[in-house]
This record gives structure tokens, C-alpha cells and sequence, in this order.
């Protein structure tokens, strides 16, 4: 049965495209962790996977430009929150997140000399922006694990009024009340705290494949690049994991 569970859930993912995308995201690493920057036959094989499987992901993407526009849309652009720092950050989130994929999208066509001119100007504008949008998201994890924390201390001084100003019976309703809000909180605290962990290991490898003279750009290799990026790729496989289906 627990075979089954598990063999349902991964072909629940894999149907999925955004489950799809994460596998690949996540071999496409470890092929890169796999094949470094050696030189033996089966080193040199590895990249071409994953060299493959990052130009799958890069096509896939040319098509992501409508879906990014309709939940960005469906959000109002994060405006909706009541925190005015973290609707700040929502709307830069999406701005540079909706603006990421024509500048692919016109380094990937230059690429294959479909339109004339260079690649590179807009590779290197594609990978500032994804790096920008990951120090929003750290930011914005940040905050809203301080907002979290300030709400729960709340709730606890006022577990601590209720025992002592109400009756037993009133006092353990309102416990069971705020026990229950306080587990919603540390579940919330736990995916923003992951949520942090996969964008820093993001923006750890989007830095280093900038240009030399920014922080670490140039000074990682391959391998080290494999790994931050399978530690990411699993954060969002867990984050995302499908539940199990009830019989």
C-alpha cells in the first residue's frame, strides 16, 4: 500500500507541469553536480544531460509568459496584503518575475539565430533580474516570519490573560482556539522558513554565474553549483509535494 501511495503521488507530480518542471529542475542539478567541470567520458556525458535538460526547461518556459500574467492578475499583483511592506514586495515580486521570461525569451531566440544580434545582454539581464527577485523573496520571508512571530507571542500573553480573567470552561475554549492558531502559525513559520532556504541557495548560484566582480560570481564550480541547486530543487519538491490520494 505504501508502495502504491508513493508510485501515485510522483505520477501525480509528474503529470503536473509545474511538478513536471521541478523534476527536471532537480536531475537537471544533479547531472551538473555529476559531471563538474571534468574531463572524463562519463563527466563530459553528464553535462551534455544536464545541458539538455536546462535547454527542456528553457522551451518550456516559452509558453509561461500567460499563466505568470493571469495569477499575478488573479492577485492583484500582491496588493491585496495588509502589510504595506510586503505588498511593496509583492508588486516588485511580479513585475520582475512577469518581466524575466521575454528577456529568455529573446535571449533564447538570439541564441539560436532566429532574430539577429547577442546573446548575452539579455542572458545577463534574465540573470539579474532572477536575482532580484530572489533578494525580494528572502526579504519578504523575513518579514513575514518576524510578523508571524509577533502575532504568536500575542496569542500566547493572551492565553496567559484568559487563564486567569475567565472561567475553566471559557478559558479552555479559547485555549483550544488559540493552541489551534498558534499550530497554523509554526506550520506557516516552517514553509517561509524553507521558502528563505530554497531562494538563498537560488541566489547563491545566480550570483556566482554573474559576471566576475560581484561577491562570488565566477568562484564556484559546477559541482558546488549542483549542489546548491539540488538542495533548492528538493526544498520545492517538498514544498510542493502532491498528498496522498484517500481510497
Amino acid at each position: 500500500m505504501g508502495f502504491m501511495q508513493n508510485l501515485a503521488s510522483i505520477v501525480s507530480l509528474l503529470e503536473t507541469y509545474r511538478g513536471r518542471d521541478r523534476v527536471i529542475r532537480t536531475l537537471t542539478y544533479a547531472a551538473m553536480f555529476m559531471g563538474s567541470n571534468g574531463k572524463t567520458a562519463a563527466q563530459i556525458k553528464w553535462r551534455t544531460v544536464a545541458g539538455e535538460l536546462g535547454a527542456c526547461r528553457v522551451i518550456l518556459r516559452l509558453f509561461d509568459d500567460l499563466p505568470m500574467l493571469l495569477m499575478n492578475l488573479s492577485t492583484g499583483f500582491g496588493l491585496k496584503d495588509k502589510r504595506a511592506p510586503i505588498r511593496i514586495l509583492n508588486l516588485l515580486s511580479a513585475l520582475l518575475n512577469q518581466g524575466f521570461y521575454p528577456t529568455e525569451h529573446i535571449a533564447w531566440l538570439r541564441q539560436k539565430k532566429i532574430t539577429s544580434g547577442e546573446p548575452r545582454p539579455y542572458l545577463l539581464i534574465g540573470l539579474f533580474i532572477w536575482a532580484v527577485s530572489l533578494t525580494v523573496e528572502v526579504v519578504k520571508s523575513i518579514l513575514k516570519i518576524h510578523y508571524i512571530n509577533v502575532q504568536s507571542m500575542k496569542l500566547l500573553k493572551q492565553k496567559e490573560l484568559d487563564k486567569s480573567s475567565e472561567s475553566d470552561d471559557a478559558a479552555s475554549s479559547q485555549n483550544a482556539e488559540i493552541k489551534k492558531t498558534l499550530n497554523r502559525l509554526n506550520s506557516e513559520r516552517q514553509d517561509t522558513g524553507l521558502l528563505m532556504l530554497q531562494s538563498l541557495c537560488d541566489l547563491t548560484n545566480a550570483i556566482s554565474w554573474m559576471p566576475p566582480g560581484l561577491l562570488w560570481a565566477g568562484s564556484l564550480s559546477p559541482r558546488a553549483n549542483g549542489i546548491f541547486g539540488m538542495i533548492a530543487s528538493g526544498i520545492m519538491l517538498y514544498r510542493n509535494w502532491p498528498p496522498p490520494k484517500l481510497s
